[in-house]
């Protein structure tokens, strides 16, 4: 009974870590986050938290781990609810603007896989594939504009998830009314992507 305990006991102080990591890496990247930082959030000694995750790379890959794990669940409920390959894209990316918003562990995933590629974790490899494939299934029943390639349309939707993640989008308005939202503004700019943004193919003032 007692190992039974000590297991649960160990899962909670692992858990804490994991989360209170997650924050200081998703706020100041590997290089700019302390363990001791992580220690004191977590109410854990240093003694703790070497014994469970040995070095800052082992307790960086479980954040990044638990990361991609929370992505891949709400990216596949996502693609579920998408009646075809483009709504299915358009709901992942929703989601994920969604996700960067509230999970720290989503964010610190993604920052850690852009910084510290020795890491061998990319984020992206949790929704990105399955973009591109919805991007194939969609030129194949013609649902893309002629001459858009999916892997295009794959790099798009990969710059527009990153200006969320990297905090690129544009500041609230100041209005009376709510500012926008980040997955607001993603669905206005996804909107956007898929109308094209030439209202005449032939018009010389588009040329280059």
């Amino acid at each position: 009974m007692s190992g039974h305990t000590g297991q649960a006991r160990a899962a909670l102080t692992r858990g804490r870590l994991v989360r209170n990591a997650a924050t200081e890496f998703a706020l100041h990247g590997y290089d700019g986050t302390a363990l001791s930082r992580v220690c004191k959030a977590a109410g854990v000694t240093m003694g703790a938290l070497t014994f469970h995750y040995p070095s800052k790379a082992s307790l960086a890959q479980a954040v990044c781990a638990a990361g991609i794990e929370a992505t891949r669940a709400v990216v596949d409920k996502a693609d579920r609810q998408g009646k075809t390959p483009l709504q299915s894209v358009g709901g992942v990316v929703r989601a994920l603007a969604a996700l960067l918003i509230d999970e720290s562990a989503a964010r610190a995933a993604a920052r850690l896989s852009r910084e510290r590629p020795s890491l061998r974790m990319d984020w992206r490899d949790s929704w990105l594939p399955l973009v591109r494939t919805r991007l194939h299934q969609a030129e194949v029943l013609d649902q893309l504009r002629p001459g858009t390639r999916p892997e295009s349309a794959a790099l798009l939707v990969a710059s527009l998830v990153a200006g969320v993640e990297a905090g690129l989008l544009p500041p609230p308005r100041r209005t009376l009314l709510p500012p926008p939202t980040a997955q607001e503004h993603l669905t206005e700019l996804w909107q956007t992507a898929l109308q094209g943004i030439g209202a005449l193919q032939d018009d010389p003032a588009s040329a280059p």
